[in-house]
């Protein structure tokens, strides 16, 4: 038997190597304590269970072979990094409205196309939902518009 790179095992070892890397990031942050979290807790435990869920799916990647990796589809890709990204540097100048309007409409070149009230309609719940929760609800100091000055 031959055992060659499948999806699940290449999945897994990059989840391995995600949690070895934010381990890695997160090795100055002081820990502290269950009742007392300093920084570094949720992170480490995060990469922790990065580390341990690639781990067991290399493993049963390596007893039961899924299928090969398909090829790269580059589209999804250089959208949701591009989208990414505008989000990053767009928020503080233009406000979160007009950002979360621009992301989405950036992302959503990475799948199949949706008709045009579709994707209005989705922008509207996504920027009503998130207006919601992290200005309104969490009381988040983001400006929803441009500045005008």
């Amino acid at each position: 038997m031959r055992i060659g790179p499948t999806k699940n095992l290449l999945a897994g070892l990059m989840f391995v190597g995600l949690g070895l890397g934010a381990l890695w990031l997160s090795r100055g942050l002081d820990i502290g304590t269950a009742d007392a979290m300093g920084s570094g807790y949720f992170p480490r435990l995060v990469a922790m269970l990065l580390i341990g869920c690639g781990g067991v799916l290399a493993a049963l990647a390596l007893i039961r072979p899924d299928g090969r990796p398909e090829a790269w589809h580059w589209r999804p890709l250089v959208c949701i990094t591009l989208a990414a990204l505008a989000f990053a540097l767009l928020l503080r100048p233009l406000g979160l409205v007009a950002t979360l309007v621009l992301t989405i409409l950036i992302g959503a070149g990475a799948g199949p196309l949706l008709p045009p009230l579709r994707l209005a309609l989705l922008t509207l719940v996504l920027v009503v939902v998130n207006v919601g929760i992290f200005v309104m609800a969490l009381g988040m100091p983001i400006r929803l518009w441009p500045a005008l000055s």
